[in-house]
């Protein structure tokens, strides 16, 4: 056997490795996602979890890809009919072992709360009370962008259902359309952010707090598949189909992003969000060209801060707030 059919072999044992009950990575690349038969559902408020003076907490499920995901929708205690809109929060990665619906999300949405907003952060696949993770799992990133999308899209005409145990006097009356819907997302909820820009095409006013921004397969790669599963990948499927850096163009013109990034980040380099924005200005630089209307990117840096942007949370929240408020 000669070496060549060494490595062909070894492909194709990976190919059905991935694809032996479980879905085929290729139908989930980016390429494939803008074809995807994207639906909606209603948002099954399953329990109260907790009220207080800023909030009414509910632990909600909704359908995504025929199976559940559990989420955390909050609403401000104060003049629920009245509010600004609501943020569609995608959190980082978590620990399985330690996770509970509204962790990694629940600290900056309380700021959100108090400024008149309304949030809905969903679990994802393998979290809390949602479905567990179809395989592939390492697909898990592209899973979470459809998550994302269908959600959105179930929040457009939302339609919300009580179950019979949330009492009467615990819940909230919803308006029958949201103001305005946008978008933020961390770490690695930042890059399922950057793929639902791209899917979703709408010009959605987005908040990216240091985004994985480096693409499919090296984002895995780096996060722990190593080489040799990252060259047996490319090997199998178009990897080009999955990066989002090939999708920049698809992109909804006058889109507004705010992007943060502290330069003492150990989990997100700031060379990797150095070379989104560029990638973006590159990207403008074509549609100026072409007559086209641009994304519409801030990127602030924040000397000493960390992965949670800390010690300047105030000043980004407070940008965060500003930014949605004076964004279509």
């Amino acid at each position: 056997m000669t070496f060549t059919t060494v490595l062909a072999l070894a492909a194709s044992i990976f190919t059905i490795n991935l694809n032996a009950q479980g879905l085929n990575p290729a139908n989930f690349s980016l390429r494939s996602l803008q074809t995807y038969q994207y639906r909606t559902s209603a948002i099954a408020i399953r329990q109260l979890a907790f009220k207080n003076n800023l909030q009414y907490a509910y632990n909600v499920t909704f359908s995504s890809m025929g199976l559940t995901v559990s989420a955390r929708l909050s609403m401000p205690a104060a003049n629920t009919q009245n509010i600004k809109g609501i943020v569609l929060m995608l959190r980082g990665h978590q620990r399985p072992g330690n996770y509970y619906t509204g962790k990694g999300t629940e600290n900056p949405a309380r700021r959100y709360l108090e400024s008149g907003w309304a949030v809905i952060a969903p679990d994802f696949f393998g979290y809390a009370d949602s479905s567990p993770t179809p395989s592939p799992s390492f697909l898990h990133q592209f899973y979470s962008t459809i998550n994302a999308i269908e959600l959105y899209n179930s929040l457009l005409q939302p339609v919300f259902q009580y179950s019979a145990s949330v009492a009467q006097a615990d819940r909230v009356s919803f308006p029958v359309n949201f103001r305005k819907i946008v978008l933020w997302g961390h770490s690695n909820g930042g890059q399922v952010a950057l793929h639902f820009l791209q899917t979703v095409q709408r010009p959605v006013a987005t908040v990216l707090w240091a985004p994985v921004s480096l693409p499919f397969p090296e984002s895995a790669e780096h996060y722990g598949r190593g080489q040799e599963w990252a060259q047996n990948f490319r090997r199998s499927y178009t990897a080009a189909d999955f990066s989002f850096l090939n999708f920049l163009d698809r992109i909804a013109p006058q889109t507004r992003i705010l992007l943060h990034q502290g330069d003492r980040d150990t989990a997100v380099p700031k060379a990797w969000n150095d070379a989104l924005a560029r990638s973006i200005n590159e990207e403008n630089a074509r549609r100026d060209t072409a007559g086209r209307g641009r994304i519409n990117l801030r990127y602030e840096t924040y000397t000493g801060a960390n992965h949670n942007l800390n010690p300047f949370w105030n000043t980004v929240l407070a940008r965060d707030i500003e930014f949605w408020e004076n964004s279509p």
